[in-house]
């Protein structure tokens, strides 16, 4: 009897560490989420500068000069496509196997490759 209890209870807090690691990756991809609509303050502005998105989520920056146009602009892009741009970022520095493991460390060595290729003096890249 004392053998059915404790698998009861092992069986229960699997459930449970599963369930709490479900939340925290939830939690997270929800946080990594552009902001869409609430207000947020970026340093450097030296106009009221707004970002309005419609319907189908197509941006509209209005700012009072072109230098907080763009400010705000790129704090769009960034907030969009930071994960496109990380990705970009690891591929061309062979680091994807990090990222995405053993699948993609085939991708790493042939980035590591063309860089160190890249690096000899005289050389003419091939990658």
């Amino acid at each position: 009897m004392r053998t059915g209890r404790w698998l009861w209870r092992g069986v229960l807090t699997l459930l449970v560490l599963t369930a709490l690691a479900l939340l925290a990756t939830y939690v997270v991809l929800r946080m990594s989420l552009p902001q869409l609509g609430d207000r947020a303050t970026l340093p450097g502005l030296s106009t009221a500068t707004s970002v309005t998105r419609d319907a189908l989520g197509v941006v509209t920056v209005e700012a009072g000069d072109r230098l907080d146009a763009y400010r705000a602009l790129g704090f769009v892009h960034a907030q969009e496509r930071y994960f496109e741009m990380d990705l970009l970022r690891r591929s061309s520095a062979g680091e994807l196997a990090e990222l995405f493991g053993e699948s993609a460390h085939w991708r790493s060595i042939a980035s590591n490759a063309c860089i160190a290729f890249a690096r000899e003096p005289g050389a003419t890249s091939i990658c």
